[in-house]
């Protein structure tokens, strides 16, 4: 299958993409600059592809991308529960990761919009 054999992709799922490769992007170089803010370099390389590989993903059409971004955010909230207070969970967060949230939020609610779910259904049909 070729990326050229794809019905046209909505604009929303284009944002969404480049949301998630920005996110990437944006680990990486507060990384870079301020390495200090990195608790583990382990899991900053992981999250980095991570986050590049989903951007890969929902620009390809593949639904599951919708699921994998959720149990991340399933996964996070379980961080933050189990914090010692919801006060101190936001406070040791540095901004870089405050601001990939946001745009990984952002990026989930256009993947989950009705135009990008009937992309999504018509690029699985293609390639069944």
């Amino acid at each position: 299958m070729f990326p050229s054999d794809l019905p046209a992709r909505p604009a929303a799922v284009s944002v969404a993409a480049g949301l998630l490769l920005g996110s990437a992007v944006v680990l990486l170089l507060a990384w870079a600059l301020w390495p200090e803010t990195v608790v583990s370099n382990g899991a900053r390389v992981f999250f980095v592809m991570l986050w590049a590989v989903l951007a890969y993903g929902a620009y390809r059409g593949l639904g599951w991308v919708r699921v994998a971004i959720g149990l991340v955010f399933l996964a996070s909230a379980w961080g933050v529960a189990n914090a010692e207070s919801l006060g101190s969970a936001v406070a040791d967060t540095p901004a870089s990761e405050i601001l990939c949230a946001a745009m990984q939020v952002a990026a989930l609610v256009l993947l989950c919009l009705p135009v990008a779910g009937r992309w999504f259904a018509a690029v699985r049909e293609v390639e069944a």
